[in-house]
């Protein structure tokens, strides 16, 4: 259909029909670039293509059709004399211009996110637009936001004057029942286009992860995203009997020093020798911003980004295999804080029910400590200051470190320097009160726009990228470890520095394991011996095995497990997304999706996540779903609340 003919038979829609076919080729454009970006992830021929890109037409449409739908709903109802004036154009000019300047700016938007996240938009662009302080300040730090949204606002008029003038100036009247019926068939095609294209049918077009996220479209996996904010295990996942899994997960958690104190639950008190003298000891756990295995030769990386942690590691005891369990902050604090495999859909910590809950924090209290968050930036994102101050700890956050300490801030926080010295200070007031303390200090330095004090020039040449963060950050933590040195309560504290995840979790699968591996060094030279240990362990096993590690005793519903007290051959990890949940042990590695689908692979190759498929192992499948299953239930149950009632004398 030509122009003209499209001005005859369809006048008052022509801008609506020109709109959705700017949009249409967009998103094609776009969905090529994503693809060309990625192409040696992408790793297939021209063939492979077809499919999503077929299936992104469709996604396409759906999306086009409902976000062009105000628009071809305003020509429809606007009178005849008004859209032929000068006042109705004005309206169709600003109202074509926004629509095409949101067009404009949420296709480059997903190009940027693709290029951090090798995503499509996901929860983690919701989180960014219920943020919208921190993202506006990280999107203006780490872009020429001065340039570019003037460039898309001219763009975008251009673009709209040019499709006004495919509008014919004469609109003929037309009859409010024939108004009606157009607006009602503008209004069902989108609602049909939605219902046939749910966004589960990417994981069928491509076994490529990659092809799997183009094939989507921004605007509708945003939506879809916001809506998906949990997921009820038992609706969308394999499940067992609740009594089964009870049971089954009761089974992997017993052990010598374990007594189980309520039939209906995993409530149980755990005796661990205390071989330590003298006072109970400080803990400072610090959890670093995106801080990959592979920045760290320690860690086997390829990188060597982290030389003071590497010199730290060789004077403490360092797990070799930890695996992170996700790929947010607040899936690694909720797995440390916590010790519960993840959930699928947001973290706890993100959810209503969070409070008084059984915490790393609870368990010291029952033995007399204090516990603190500590963060670099304001609390309230992503909901950790109400988390965390719900569940017994005291908040420390941007607004409690002077401003005379920090030297560089960005939208995510204080320099890591700053944030330390804080920590320092509290320390010295614990130590004052003679009272043993807990630190959850959590890093913002190695995170976009990679803007840090620069103490060099070799530094300063690399700002704004995320190998100068990382080194930063390194050397902050290193200043730290110096500092406190100097300092009454040094002898007597533990120092833990373990990643909330890794910096790339994207990769050729779903659930690339080598994606998940994170540094984890204790270091404590007055009261633990150097070592290694090369055993499979989780960011869940953290906390009960360190308190293992102390000799501290405790009664918890920790769902993680003192590495020391499992036997040889039942390690397991547990990786996930927000919506794929991966259980290993050994070297298999069960995957359960949505429509109770389960996938069991064999781990090839831990370094660069290469699977193959393997025949179904009942045995690790029942395990994996009654690990996940038990994690919902006792949450929703309210069985997972604190023990501090029960001193530890």
């Amino acid at each position: 259909m030509n122009i003209r003919t499209l001005r005859q038979s369809y006048p008052r829609l022509t801008l609506y029909i020109a709109c959705l076919a700017a949009f249409m080729l967009v998103q094609t454009v776009l969905r090529t670039a994503l693809i060309v970006s990625s192409w040696t992830a992408v790793n297939t021929d021209i063939s492979g293509l077809i499919k999503p890109m077929i299936a992104g037409v469709l996604f396409d449409l759906a999306a086009g059709t409902a976000f062009c739908l105000p628009l071809g709903l305003l020509l429809i109802i606007l009178p005849y004399k008004l859209l032929s004036g000068r006042i109705g154009r004005s309206i169709l000019m600003i109202g074509g211009t926004v629509f095409n300047f949101i067009m404009w700016f949420s296709a480059i938007a997903l190009y940027l996110f693709w290029q951090e996240f090798h995503a499509n938009f996901n929860f983690i662009a919701v989180d960014y637009l219920v943020y919208t302080h921190e993202m506006l300040k990280n999107i203006q730090q780490s872009y020429p936001v001065g340039i570019i949204i003037p460039i898309l606002v001219l763009l975008s008029a251009m673009l709209t004057y040019a499709e006004l003038r495919m509008m014919p100036r004469d609109i003929p009247r037309l009859a409010w029942p024939r108004r009606i019926l157009a607006a009602a068939i503008c209004a069902a095609i989108p609602v049909l286009l939605v219902a046939s294209s749910h966004g589960s049918l990417r994981q069928h077009i491509s076994q490529n992860k990659y092809l799997q996220e183009a094939a989507g479209n921004g605007m509708y996996c945003f939506v879809e995203a916001y809506f998906a904010n949990e997921l009820n295990y038992h609706q969308f996942y394999a499940t067992r009997s609740d009594d089964a899994t009870l049971k089954a997960v009761r089974r992997m958690l017993a052990a010598p020093n374990v007594v189980f104190t309520d039939d209906n639950s995993i409530r149980r008190k755990i005796t661990n020798n205390n071989q330590l003298t003298g006072k109970k000891p400080n803990i400072i756990i610090i959890t670093e911003e995106s801080l990959s295995a592979s920045y760290s030769k320690s860690f086997g990386g390829p990188r060597d980004w982290t030389p003071r942690l590497d010199s730290l590691a060789e004077k403490s005891y360092v797990f070799s295999r930890m695996y992170a369990t996700g790929t947010r902050t607040v899936r690694g604090l909720e797995a440390i804080s916590l010790s519960l495999p993840p959930t699928p859909g947001q973290s706890i910590l993100r959810r209503d029910g969070n409070e008084n809950m059984s915490t790393l924090g609870d368990a010291l209290h029952q033995n007399g400590y204090h516990a603190d968050f500590v963060y670099g930036g304001y609390g309230y994102f992503d909901n950790m200051n109400a988390f965390f101050s719900g569940n017994g700890y005291a908040i420390h956050d941007r607004k409690d470190i002077p401003d005379s300490s920090v030297q560089c801030e960005t939208a995510w926080g204080a320099d890591d320097g700053a944030l330390f010295d804080h920590v320092i200070t509290l320390m010295d007031e614990h130590e004052s009160d003679g009272v043993p303390a807990l630190e959850m200090v959590m890093t913002t330095s190695n995170h976009r726009p990679y803007k840090y004090p620069a103490t060099d020039d070799d530094m300063k040449a690399l700002e704004g990228v995320r190998e100068g963060a990382c080194r930063y950050a390194d050397q902050a933590l290193g200043e730290f470890i110096e500092k406190a040195r100097g300092h009454a309560w040094f002898d007597n504290t533990v120092f833990v520095i373990i990643a909330d995840h890794q910096a790339d979790v994207a990769g050729r699968t779903s659930l690339p394991v080598d994606r998940y591996h994170i540094p984890c060094v204790i270091y404590a030279p007055s009261l633990l011996k150097p070592g290694t240990s090369d055993r499979l362990i989780s960011q869940i096993d953290l906390a009960p095995t360190l308190l293992g590690m102390l000799g501290i005793s405790y009664e918890s519903n920790f769902m993680g497990r003192d590495i020391a007290m499992v036997p040889k051959g039942q390690e397991h990890v547990f990786i996930s997304t927000y919506q794929s949940l991966g259980y290993i042990k050994n070297d298999k590695l069960i995957v359960l999706k949505p429509g109770q689908q389960s996938e069991s692979l064999t781990i090839d190759d831990w370094a660069t996540s290469k699977y193959e498929q393997s025949p179904e192992d009942a045995d690790t499948l029942d395990e994996a779903i009654a690990w996940y299953q038990t994690a919902g239930d006792l949450f929703h149950a309210g069985k997972l609340h604190q023990c501090a009632s029960a001193k530890i004398e």
